[in-house]
């Protein structure tokens, strides 16, 4: 989708490497059809959350270049939006849904619950895939080739540490800043208009006695942390992941 987190990734990705002088159409095809459009000739290669990438390995229509925490190493993706005049109206809904999905974002970095949530996923009313399949994505162990070849990924998917759910407005920031130069906006026009989106004080307020550990800080130099580091907390003891480009590059909110 033109607007998703993956198509700003593989433009970042492209624009940065020698790929970047070469001519090339993004098409969106919907997700589970994504392994069949590559069998067919339709695309030449896709970028798309698991486990669809996974489905062209396992029916032999392709194999996994690389994941997308490989361009960005803490990229934020799906997200729990709401339009504003309702979080306004509808405080004490919105708090529970919040807290919802940050207790469930705990429940699944338990591996020993990783089982359970694979098969749940699996079922025909989500994915109909096997289980199997959802798990080397819950799990990092992918395996990227009709050949059985395996890559472990650590923090594939991160659902909750490193305060995984907060919403940093400097990576809305540089979200933002990737959409204007796409589509011709002013950027610090865009990068306003975005933090603005990621509400980190709604997240606070929302959870502040829940016991999730808060940021002291609601932006940060996004491609900063190459180890894991500790960092002031509002509550509770906070240790961030690493969240390097893949460039070396860092994006700095105060200077877009």
């Amino acid at each position: 989708f033109p607007f998703s987190m993956h198509r700003s990734l593989l433009d970042y990705w492209i624009e940065a490497t020698a790929l970047a002088p070469i001519d090339y159409e993004v098409r969106t095809v919907p997700p589970p059809l994504m392994a069949q459009a590559l069998a067919d000739g339709d695309v030449d290669a896709f970028c798309v959350g698991e486990p669809w990438g996974s489905l062209a390995v396992e029916e032999g229509t392709g194999a996994l270049l690389l994941p997308g925490s490989a361009i960005w190493a803490f990229a934020p993706e799906k997200v729990l939006a709401v339009r504003t005049d309702w979080a306004e109206t509808e405080p004490h809904l919105l708090g529970r849904l919040m807290r919802a999905v940050w207790q469930a974002g705990r429940w699944l970095k338990d591996p020993e619950h990783r089982m359970s949530a694979s098969e749940i996923l699996s079922r025909p009313a989500y994915l109909d895939l096997p289980s199997e399949l959802i798990d080397r994505a819950l799990s990092g162990r992918l395996t990227i080739s009709g050949h059985g070849e395996q890559r472990e990924v650590p923090h594939f998917i991160e659902f909750h540490e490193g305060a995984a759910t907060f919403p940093w407005r400097s990576q809305a920031k540089w979200i933002g800043r990737g959409l204007a130069l796409r589509s011709g906006l002013d950027l610090a026009t865009a990068a306003a208009a975005s933090a603005r989106v990621f509400r980190s004080d709604i997240y606070r307020a929302q959870l502040k006695d829940s016991g999730a550990d808060l940021p002291g800080a609601s932006e940060k130099l996004e491609g900063s942390i190459r180890h894991e580091t500790a960092v002031a907390a509002q509550s509770g003891r906070l240790t961030l992941l690493p969240d390097a480009f893949f460039d070396g590059r860092i994006f700095d909110p105060l200077a877009e």
